[in-house]
C-alpha cells in the first residue's frame, strides 16, 4: 500500500475513524476502524469507501457520519453515554 501523500495528513486527523490509503490505481480508499450495528447497516453505513480523489474521498465519509447517531461515534461503538 503506498504511503499517503502529506496533503492526505489532514484527512487521517479529520476521520480519525477511518484508515485511508491510496492504491497502486491511483483511487482514494477508507475502511472504518469500527464495526457495523445490524442497525448502522440498515441505515446505509458501509464499511469501505473509494473515490478518485481525497476531496471526493472526504465527502463520502462525510455523508457515512451523517447516517449513523452521534453516540455511535468511533469512541463509542456501542451508543453507550458518557458517564
Amino acid at each position: 500500500m503506498p504511503a499517503l501523500p502529506d496533503h492526505a495528513a489532514a484527512l487521517s486527523q479529520e476521520f480519525p475513524g477511518w484508515t485511508l490509503w491510496l492504491s497502486g490505481t491511483g483511487r482514494w480508499w477508507a475502511s472504518r476502524r469500527d464495526a457495523l450495528s445490524a442497525a448502522d447497516q440498515a441505515a446505509g453505513c458501509v464499511l469501505f469507501l473509494h473515490a478518485d480523489g481525497p476531496a471526493a474521498l472526504a465527502a463520502q465519509i462525510r455523508a457515512q457520519e451523517a447516517l449513523r447517531p452521534r453516540s455511535q461515534s468511533p469512541g463509542n461503538p456501542r451508543g453507550q453515554s458518557a458517564a
